[in-house]
């Protein structure tokens, strides 16, 4: 009698071991989960709208905001993040390369008579520039409707279907559920940064004990404080947003062709006549296609995307972690902000460097077709035609005009970013430990 319940206990743990584990291997195949990724990538189009205000969202071949020069026409809201990122960077360049106490009061300086003031100030005035003029530029070739290729996976926005979407059932759910993690990520990074820069602002001015000894010096920092925070926040939401758009048209072409490499390693499995292997073969071809046009329209911008946020990321260490700037605490925030920085782009490698290197599985997988079926001449030639097409030094995600993202760009990538922290700390380190000696 005792190994009845015994029984019954194991079998109970079994099934929900099986049930943990069914849960944390599978991806959620619902229609209520289906309705919740259209809902978040809806609230994330919306988000970004709000942030790059005339941003065409998913209908791209809108050139309609063009005015006679052929420029976008500016709305007034467009006039005013304008003239909050000019005053943005033309007082942190004032108060960068000026020694005078009377500019430093009445232009805000949150970082009066602060060591390490000019620095900071400088990375603020940078940081702002570029942002700035990269909102200009996409904004720009985006009125002129010069982003069509981001229209193709605006049959997500009415659900996930896999007839839509051209992919098997599996892969429409793994490309649903990746869709869904960058939506959330995306989302936050965009609703919570005011806040970050709220915080990231305000921090070294309520520090510093003249503000509360010079009235002229709070009222000024805080009037200052509060369009320096509109203009941070809404630059780099419309570089977060955009980059949402571009990451997620990329997994569409990806998904698309990574659903053909399944569709291969199926047919290696069963019989499969000449007109299957062939419409096979032409399929692969025009993805490949496809995606190498994508890829090449769009190498610029992720050259840009890679360059700044590295920069960004290795100087954020640099003044965090060697130089130690400001205090404490706001040298640990920069610190945080440029691992995370970092660990995002070597990630951003490692995801797509995968994909690509699903093309190597190809070449293997219609080289066992060609090899276990006898066909005819023109089979051959046209698996011998993808397979020349995918092992070409020309497929992946292009970083310029001279890099392709593979999977060994994640270890690279943070190999290099620490190679240069190292030697800023050889050659700056001892001149620092010097001056902080002397001081």
């Amino acid at each position: 009698m005792a190994k009845k319940p015994l029984n019954a206990s194991r079998k109970q743990k079994k099934s929900v071991l099986e049930n943990l584990s069914s849960y944390s291997f599978t991806v959620p195949d619902s229609n209520e989960f289906d309705l919740a990724v259209c809902k978040q990538v809806k609230r994330t189009e919306k988000l970004t709208i709000v942030f790059q205000l005339d941003f065409n969202g998913r209908s791209q071949s809108n050139s309609s905001g063009v005015n006679a020069f052929g420029y976008r026409r500016y709305k007034w809201m467009d006039w005013f993040i304008t003239i909050n990122c000019l005053i943005h960077v033309i007082r942190f360049s004032l108060l960068t390369f000026s020694t005078s106490d009377y500019f430093a009061i009445y232009l805000g300086d949150p970082l009066f008579r602060v060591k390490d003031r000019q620095a900071l100030l400088l990375w603020g005035a940078l940081a702002a520039g570029l942002m700035f003029v990269f909102r200009e530029c996409v904004l720009n070739l985006n009125a002129k409707g010069s982003f069509e290729t981001l229209s193709a996976w605006k049959v997500c926005f009415n659900g996930f279907n896999s007839s839509n979407l051209r992919m098997s059932n599996l892969v429409a759910k793994r490309f649903r559920f990746t869709i869904f993690l960058f939506s959330i990520f995306a989302y936050s990074v965009m609703l919570f940064f005011p806040f970050f820069a709220l915080l990231l602002l305000f921090v070294p001015l309520l520090s510093n004990p003249w503000i509360y000894e010079i009235p002229e010096l709070a009222f000024f920092g805080f009037a200052f404080s509060l369009p320096s925070i509109f203009a941070f926040t809404f630059l780099l939401n419309s570089v977060i947003g955009f980059f949402w758009y571009i990451v997620c048209s990329i997994y569409f072409y990806l998904f698309r062709l990574y659903d053909l490499l399944q569709s291969a390693d199926d047919l290696e499995r069963q019989s499969v006549d000449e007109k299957q292997l062939q419409s096979l073969c032409l399929e692969i071809i025009r993805h490949l296609n496809e995606f190498e046009a994508v890829s090449h329209k769009f190498r610029y911008l992720l050259l840009y995307y890679l360059s700044i946020f590295a920069v960004a990321g290795d100087f954020d260490l640099f003044l965090g972690m060697i130089v130690k700037i400001y205090n404490d605490f706001f040298a640990n925030l920069l610190a945080i902000l440029g691992f995370l920085i970092l660990l995002s782009l070597g990630v951003f490698g490692l995801i797509f460097g995968n994909f690509i290197s699903q093309l190597n599985v190809l070449t293997v997988k219609l080289h066992q077709l060609s090899v276990k079926r006898k066909l005819t001449m023109c089979s051959p030639n046209k698996v011998q035609e993808v397979m020349d097409r995918a092992a070409g030094p020309y497929n992946g995600i292009k970083i310029g005009d001279f890099l392709t993202l593979e999977k060994s760009f994640a270890i690279s990538f943070i190999l290099e970013n620490i190679s240069i922290l190292m030697l800023f700390i050889c050659n700056i380190g001892t001149s620092l430990e010097s001056s902080n000696s002397s001081a």
